[in-house]
Order: C-alpha cells, then structure tokens, then sequence
C-alpha cells in the first residue's frame, strides 16, 4: 500500500472515530523554523558594503553543531587564514532544501532582495519538529 493510501486511511478511520484530523504540514520556503540538523558543516557567507559596491565571499567546509535552533551560539573558524568568531542565531529559514542561518546583527528578512546578507548556509539539513 502506498504512503499517500496508508494516510488517507489513517485520516479516514480518525475521522469515522470523531476526532477531527489535523495535519502535518512541512514548513513552506522561506519559512523561519525553530530547530534544525546538520551534517557538521556549513558554508559561511560573508559580506561586506563598501559605500557603492557589495561583496560577498563563501568560505566552505565551516564546522558547525549537529543541531542548530534559533537563539544558539557557537564558535565558527573559517578561511585559509583561519579567522574565529561567535555567531549568534536570530533565525533559521528553509530555501530549496536548504537552511539558511541568519546572524543576529543582520535586519533579514526585512532587508531588500538586493542586499547581500551575512549567514551560514548548510545543505542539506533536516528540519526537527
């Protein structure tokens, strides 16, 4: 029996039995979440507004906790010429199967699409409910 036959099914027997059913819905893109996995390692994006101009770069292979909710705080090492820093989680945001990690000092999702923004990018990650 298929996944979608076994869970209309269940929803139907509930249903039968008078307890409403609710539901699990996966969180939407863009979506802030509340704790995520990882497989250890992120992709850290840093940017920088140089008056007319920004610039991005990405520093891969960013160790990162396992687990990650917003509101954490770790220790991230990155660069050939390894720079260490505290990032403080303010939100955590779903993108194609990705999260996104935004920092606290980043005004995301609020700033326009045009600006770049600070954040930690782990792919793939798991959503925990």
């Amino acid at each position: 029996m298929s996944m979608v036959a076994v869970l209309c099914t269940a929803a139907l027997a509930t249903t039968l039995a008078g307890a409403p059913v609710q539901a699990a819905q996966a969180p939407a893109v863009g979506q802030s979440v509340s704790l995520v996995t990882t497989n250890g390692s992120a992709t850290f994006k840093l940017c920088r507004n140089w008056v007319f101009t920004h610039t991005c770069r990405e520093y891969g292979n960013v160790p990162v906790p396992a687990r990650i909710a917003a509101g954490d705080s770790f220790e991230i090492t990155f660069g050939s010429n390894p720079k260490t820093m505290w990032f403080r989680v303010k939100a955590v945001l779903l993108q194609d199967g990705r999260c996104l990690l935004i920092p606290k000092h980043e005004d995301m999702p609020a700033k326009g699409e045009d600006e770049p923004v600070d954040m930690l990018i782990v792919d793939p990650c798991r959503v925990l409910r």
